[in-house]
């Protein structure tokens, strides 16, 4: 029998705090310790497992931490190493995930060997069909308590190094959202953003075909063919305390509308600094059916590091790259999105996403400058993405 979706979420954060207590440990030996070489020399500590127990550390999900990490009694020998070298509260940390690791073999498994097959082996139509109903049941109570829903909600975000100030990636980033249905006596329209709003900042401006991005420029505007007619009209006025732009009274009852933004000095470039992480996130501030993320790193970039996703509870701000999704483990919410690679060359040929997804990143591309070719694309939908979370694709450095 395979393991549940409440299993799976457990293991899961299982997993995550046991690979921030191994990171922990790791920063706390020797640089010359920091190697799968030195680890085993430093501690006299078999080569095989030490292996192991790095991989567990760059795993990119909490449940391929407990497929890689060394066995029960190979773990206890390192407790054993790391007794005298560690300090007493981190110690007591280590002891205490390697205790929990070897009863959630005991509760779910008959032993190591066979949770690893249970984590690897697919998800089931149940564990599925149980999440999506849960899922639909808060979005529908969720849109007749707020009077406010969204039908989809489409974005993409471009991370390169920035040409102007390489300590930077310039990011450029289109969130569309489509069918916005606001009934009498709701909040308003607001659309949140994590850039500091710049001096003279007025509001957002108008952003078409024809519109060419200033890559040292920070940018917030609405599309125009991308938005309903008279929907920037509708801007209303902004927060500075939150960045926020209020949009009151919308076009129609049903609206859509496109933001185009550009951020050349926010997020830290993992090639110049050195940043341990990278993340795009979206925050679900109204209930929403449908979700797509695209993000394309620079291939450059993409080579030296490695992806993972998540849902979590706070939409925590990543400062200079230092938050890592293990250091989330205990925000993640039982939510497990499937991130894919899709291709782009040859004009989006073999891509899987819809002709409209394909036309609002042609969009986006020619807006911002930039060609393709020079970028991995990562995807991910999700139906009745939670409300009141954030989605995040981390994208961690080595």
């Amino acid at each position: 029998m395979g393991l549940n979706q409440h299993n799976r979420t457990e293991l899961t954060r299982l997993g995550e705090r046991i690979q921030k207590t191994f990171l922990a440990v790791s920063h706390a030996l020797p640089e010359h310790a920091h190697t799968i070489g030195g680890f085993a020399k430093y501690l006299d500590y078999n080569r095989s497992n030490s292996q192991r127990f790095f991989a567990a550390c760059k795993a990119n999900n909490g449940l391929q931490v407990l497929v890689e990490l060394p066995g029960t009694q190979a773990l206890q020998q390192l407790c054993e190493k790391l007794s005298p070298l560690l300090p007493s509260v981190l110690m007591s940390q280590v002891n205490q995930v390697v205790d929990l690791f070897s009863q959630c073999i005991e509760s779910n498994a008959k032993s190591h060997a066979d949770l690893k097959r249970l984590l690897q082996e697919p998800k089931n139509s149940e564990v599925l069909k149980e999440g999506s109903e849960h899922k639909a049941q808060l979005y529908h109570a969720a849109k007749a308590l707020l009077k406010f829903s969204v039908e989809e909600v489409f974005c993409i975000y471009i991370l390169r190094e920035n040409q102007n100030d390489p300590s930077y990636l310039q990011e450029v980033a289109l969130i569309s959202k489509s069918g916005i249905n606001r009934l009498m006596g709701a909040v308003p329209f607001v659309q949140f953003y994590t850039h500091p709003h710049p001096e003279h900042f007025s509001g957002p401006v108008e952003i078409t075909a024809s519109s060419a991005l200033k890559p040292n420029e920070f940018t917030l505007g609405v599309s125009k063919e991308l938005s309903s007619p008279g929907f920037l009209n509708a801007f209303s006025t902004y927060s500075p305390s939150n960045s926020g732009l209020v949009f009151d009274p919308l076009p129609s009852q049903n609206s859509d509308v496109t933001f185009v933004f550009n951020n050349p000095d926010e997020v830290v470039n993992p090639l110049d600094r050195n940043s341990p992480c990278s993340s795009t996130s979206l925050s679900i501030k109204n209930p929403v059916k449908k979700l797509t993320m695209l993000v394309l790193l620079e291939k450059q970039i993409d080579k030296c590091s490695t992806v993972n996703i998540g849902c979590y509870h706070s939409n925590q701000k990543v400062e200079e790259g230092k938050l890592k999704a293990s250091d989330l483990w205990t925000e993640r919410f039982p939510e497990f999105p499937e991130l894919k690679i899709t291709p782009l060359e040859n004009d989006f040929a073999h891509s899987q996403l819809l002709e409209e997804q394909k036309t609002k990143l042609r969009y986006l591309l020619t807006v911002s400058g930039i060609a393709a070719d020079d970028f991995i694309c990562y995807t991910t939908d999700v139906d009745y993405p939670i409300w009141s979370s954030t989605y995040r694709i981390y994208f961690e450095h080595q």
